[in-house]
């Protein structure tokens, strides 16, 4: 066991690709794998978590004012900005919504565990992270009620907002307790085989968020297709303009800003609107998980290179 979680562990970006095809390719697993997506969600941060330097974390809880200004631009520029993109292009009213709701979702929890697979010091991934997440009850409100008046989108604010504190709450006192029962030293001795547990619970998520997605390739292609590039092109374009933002900071600024700003939580956002967004929304939130999941893979010769740019070896 301890073998395979640490080869896992090295072979991260081939294998969340790979569980994503896993779910499309076998249905009858994705829907088995279903009843796991919140168990893998808490799984995915508490193995984060172990794996993340605290000190370095709560550095940024004491200095706020790097994670403010992403939870600004997360949850209330980028829809902002999206808005004013779509308002004259003519596109139907839910593939706007649909977009609009994409860039005001909070980072997804994975994110950062995507860091930690590519060598990233990820605690601007964790804050970030739960920052927007516990502010996206009022920011979402507000995104809904003043950019999407009309679209029928409902949001109960303090229902959403417990279940959310839930969520970000349990992970780190679940983290807590094993990082005090075990001890720092001895999780750091065991840090490969934390790295493929994480595998083991990304894995699980995208499979069992696969569950229905191959009966909508076969039942209706096109828009099957039309969703993924939509995914793949929105995926792409805010990952770019987070590398682009965050640059002026620093290497692993950049990327950090990177996947939280292009590594959107849909689930969530479809959790909280429970199904008042349309059923277009719901089936674009899983095929958007496909590039998602592909953002580590290809991300790692882009960091790569970036990095012998910034420390070129001495001659």
């Amino acid at each position: 066991m301890t073998l395979a979680l640490r080869w896992l562990g090295r072979q991260a970006r081939w294998s969340l690709p790979a569980g994503v095809f896993l779910g499309i390719l076998w249905p009858e697993l994705a829907h088995l794998a279903h009843p796991l997506l919140p168990p893998a969600v808490v799984g995915t941060l508490v193995a984060a978590l172990l794996r993340m330097d605290w000190p370095r974390l709560w550095a940024w809880v004491r200095q706020p004012l790097g994670p403010m200004a992403l939870t600004l631009w997360l949850t209330l520029l980028s829809p902002g900005l999206v808005w004013l993109i779509t308002l004259p292009l003519g596109l139907p009213d839910e593939w706007r919504v649909m977009l609009i709701l994409q860039s005001a979702g909070s980072p997804i929890g994975s994110s950062a565990a995507f860091a930690l697979f590519l060598g990233l010091e990820a605690s601007l991934c964790m804050v970030s992270t739960v920052w927007a997440t516990l502010a996206l009850p009022l920011t979402l409100t507000a995104v809904v009620a003043v950019l999407l008046p009309t679209s029928g989108i409902e949001v109960n604010l303090l229902d959403f907002f417990w279940r959310v504190l839930f969520l970000v709450a349990l992970p780190f006192g679940l983290a807590a307790l094993i990082r005090r029962a075990l001890g720092v030293v001895r999780l750091q001795s065991h840090d490969a085989e934390l790295a493929g547990l994480n595998v083991v619970m990304l894995v699980i998520f995208a499979v069992a968020v696969m569950d229905g997605v191959q009966d909508l390739l076969l039942r209706d292609t096109t828009l099957a297709l039309a969703l993924l590039g939509t995914a793949c092109a929105t995926v792409a374009v805010w990952h770019g303009v987070g590398y682009a933002l965050g640059r002026w900071a620093g290497l692993n600024t950049a990327y950090s800003t990177a996947l939280v700003t292009g590594n959107r939580n849909m689930g969530l956002l479809l959790v909280v609107t429970a199904g008042t967004a349309g059923p277009l929304f719901a089936l674009y939130v899983a095929i958007v998980q496909i590039p998602m999941y592909f953002a580590p893979l290809l991300l790692g010769p882009s960091l790569a290179r970036a990095q012998r740019r910034d420390d070129p070896p001495l001659s």
